[in-house]
């Protein structure tokens, strides 16, 4: 199977390394330590027919930080696939660090440019600028009207900090029912505000 895997690539220089939680799908638990939590969840889905193209994002910090990270990335992901022998590519989206409209329009239009027909697409929102996330949306949104996508999961790992700043209580989120529930709301037809909220009021009872 053709699966597509995005993940934005911190910035910072401290890398730790927890077991995240599920909250919701047990299905993508996993119970090894990962520094990426899209990681765990592939070391929960990928099967050794797969044909796996993972893209990093990644913001070009003065430090050099995303570029250590990106490596740490890949060796953290060759670790877990060693025993499950997908085959996998790499392709990485360089940024400049700034939130211009030029820089976001580029990094939106080289996002879409990665995607192909009716793969299956997995995405981490965890890391990176808050911009990243609206983008990478709007990208799965092309993507799954134009191109078929099946969006399986879009990742958030959350975390708290102790008083010495250290991480813990590790939690991962499937954010792709939120994903889900704006692409009917871009669909719904309706006369006003009032009918479009009981609408939606219906939906998410159920």
């Amino acid at each position: 199977m053709k699966k597509i895997v995005f993940c934005n690539i911190m910035m910072k220089d401290r890398l730790d390394t927890l077991c995240y939680k599920v909250n919701g799908n047990s299905t993508i638990e996993y119970n090894g330590e990962v520094i990426f939590p899209i990681n765990g969840v592939l070391a929960c889905t990928l099967r050794k027919d797969d044909d796996v193209k993972v893209v990093l994002l990644k913001k070009e910090d003065i430090n050099g930080n995303s570029d250590r990270n990106t490596g740490e990335y890949k060796r953290e992901l060759e670790k877990i696939n060693s025993n499950l022998g997908a085959k996998i590519e790499y392709s990485i989206l360089s940024t400049p660090h700034n939130e211009s409209r030029e820089v976001q329009e580029k990094l939106f239009k080289e996002i879409l440019s990665e995607f192909v027909e009716s793969a299956a697409v997995y995405a981490d929102i965890t890391y990176g600028t808050k911009s990243l996330p609206i983008i990478m949306f709007s990208a799965l949104n092309f993507a799954q009207r134009f191109f078929k996508a099946d969006i399986k999961n879009i990742i958030y790992g959350k975390v708290d900090f102790n008083k010495d700043n250290k991480p813990f209580n590790a939690e991962l989120f499937d954010m792709s029912a939120l994903f889900y529930l704006n692409s009917i709301v871009n669909t719904l037809e309706c006369v006003d505000g009032d009918s479009a909220l009981k609408i939606l009021d219906t939906i998410l009872s159920e």
